[in-house]
């Protein structure tokens, strides 16, 4: 009987630790994560736009590098050709408007109410 509760306790510890690893993954780092697919911010609304499931499947959840003029900006957040909005992590730099830039970052998805590409976990990589 003994024998059979150190059984039933080890697996059930195995299965917490398992639980555990699996739910605390850790934090992506996109700045540092390979480019998947780099394209102007009309390009990829264009695909979004032509057939939304296919486009999900091909960029959801990858880091990609979008190109595009900078048409509004926050403290946090900047959005190019009112097309592509990036999240930032840290504040932004003061950036005039109209200003061509390159972001990096990873695709959360497409409001289709809007029409707008939601990046995260954003940076700047040029201009």
């Amino acid at each position: 009987m003994k024998k059979k509760n150190s059984i039933l306790l080890l697996i059930v510890l195995t299965l917490v630790a398992l639980i555990y690893f699996y739910v605390q993954k850790p934090h992506r780092n996109i700045s540092s994560e390979k480019i998947e697919f780099n394209l102007s911010s009309d390009a990829i609304l264009n695909e979004f736009l032509s057939n939304e499931p296919l486009a999900l499947s091909r960029f959801l959840d990858k880091t990609i590098v979008i190109y595009g003029t900078l048409t509004e900006i926050n403290k946090n957040f900047l959005t190019l050709d009112d097309i592509i909005y990036c999240k930032f992590d840290e504040t932004i730099p003061d950036i005039p408007l109209n200003t061509s830039l390159k972001i990096k970052g990873r695709c959360i998805g497409f409001d289709m109410l809007l029409e707008q590409i939601k990046l995260d976990q954003c940076s700047i990589l040029g201009q």
